[in-house]
């Protein structure tokens, strides 16, 4: 009998539940054709092409659903969404990323809790899916999740008598120094790992979220005046307070674990050549690093978590369809829920190698080894909600290098950066 992960134990206990909201699913969606005739436009930054063969079977035919796709570039999407929409040429539905629920979420319409009961909702979808519930219904049915996870070079850990990479940050610590190569100058010429700086570490953001969220601070939660978003970051928060210490150590060159620093290449560019031993990145970017450097001899693992943890915590990405307030096409709401039924959502993995965000679907047991990492990513990946990505990107860089450089301490930083969070969370 093939191994099942504690992960996918815990959603078999589930699949009973789940599959009664896939028979509410499919009493909606069964024999659904687009009784309009007119198209329902869904703006995303996912690629056309995946998106599009993903949702073929449902659309194939003449009674299939007329759905009209758009890619959009993830740079300019909010503006030219908010352009087009104040032109009345906006679309339908968007595929709505997690970071911009909060900035978007005033234009959704969301789906009643009559359509998609609330329970149904959490024994289909993934945990993180639920950042998408509001007090008046569902703001997006998620569609894609994408989880950090923890790229590592087989050949720098061999070479340094190392077996298998890390579970722990407790482990982690102690395998860096033996993979960081520095000459008696300092100079870094192998890294242990990209920690501790921001501009030149890829998904700096996202792993320090990620390390927040595993101390149970959420980042942003609802509260305070009229229940606008307030910041959690503040330097009365212990734990998160470690958390910042223990990424930024990474760049102190007075700490055992120092491997990084602003004067090295771009994580990414590192890890392609062979000079970085752990790389932290998302589940979509495996055959991207296959592909651009076929000798690199990698392998994939689960992002490191605290020793002795409860829950297993990681960052994922998400995308969620979600219809517009604007939308007069009748079609809609009854072709977004077809579209995240599990026959496309199936078929979007199978095309991407990502992993489904339906519980019945992560059930399974991949036998591609990858992908076995990727599921179980899937089911521990959460987010926060995000009142202003490029500016909350700017405030975590600020935040990062305040201290590197020795302008802030820690708890002074982690404040600052909060303050200037709760600035756009009352927007």
């Amino acid at each position: 009998m093939p191994k099942v992960s504690p992960f996918q134990a815990v959603v078999l206990a589930v699949f009973a539940v789940a599959a009664v909201g896939g028979l509410i699913l499919l009493a909606i969606t069964k024999g659904h054709s687009s009784g309009s005739g007119v198209p329902v436009v869904i703006w995303g930054t996912l690629p056309a092409s995946d998106f599009n063969n993903a949702i073929s079977d449902l659309t194939a035919g003449t009674n299939g659903l007329k759905i009209n796709y758009v890619e959009e570039q993830t740079d300019s999407f909010d503006q030219n969404l908010i352009e087009a929409l104040a032109s009345g040429t906006g679309p339908d539905a968007i595929l709505l990323p997690q970071d911009l629920i909060v900035k978007e979420g005033d234009k959704v319409a969301p789906i009643p809790y009559t359509i998609m009961p609330l329970p149904t909702f959490k024994s289909t979808f993934i945990q993180e899916g639920e950042l998408y519930l509001g007090s008046n219904g569902i703001l997006g049915m998620p569609f894609a999740v994408d989880p950090l996870v923890m790229y590592w070079n087989r050949d720098l850990l061999s070479n340094a008598g190392i077996a298998v990479p890390p579970k722990t940050w407790d482990e982690f610590l102690t395998l860096v120094p033996k993979l960081t190569v520095k000459d008696n100058s300092g100079n870094i010429s192998q890294s242990g790992v990209a920690m501790g700086e921001f501009a030149n570490i890829a998904n700096a953001k996202d792993i320090i979220a990620a390390l927040l969220l595993q101390t149970g601070n959420p980042i942003m939660t609802y509260g305070g005046t009229a229940g606008s978003l307030a910041s959690t970051l503040t330097p009365t928060t212990l734990s998160s307070i470690g958390a910042i210490n223990f990424y930024t150590d990474f760049a102190d060159p007075v700490k055992p674990d120092y491997s990084w620093n602003r004067a090295l290449p771009n994580s990414l560019q590192l890890f392609l050549a062979g000079k970085l031993a752990f790389y932290f990145g998302f589940a979509s970017e495996a055959s991207a690093i296959r592909a651009k450097n076929p000798n690199l001899n990698f392998d994939v693992t689960y992002f490191p978590q605290p020793k002795d943890a409860a829950v297993t915590t990681t960052f994922g990405r998400m995308w969620a369809l979600a219809l517009l307030r604007v939308s007069r096409n009748s079609d809609a709401q009854n072709d977004i829920l077809a579209l995240t039924a599990d026959a496309p959502i199936a078929k979007w993995g199978n095309i991407t190698g990502w992993p489904p965000v339906r519980r019945d679907l992560l059930s399974a047991n991949p036998s591609d080894p990858y992908q076995s990492i990727f599921y179980d990513s899937a089911l521990s990946a959460r987010a926060w909600l995000d009142p202003n990505p490029a500016q909350s990107t700017a405030i975590f860089q600020n935040m990062i290098e305040s201290i590197t450089s020795g302008a802030k301490e820690v708890g002074a930083a982690l404040d600052n950066a909060g303050q200037n969070l709760n600035n756009f969370g009352r927007q």
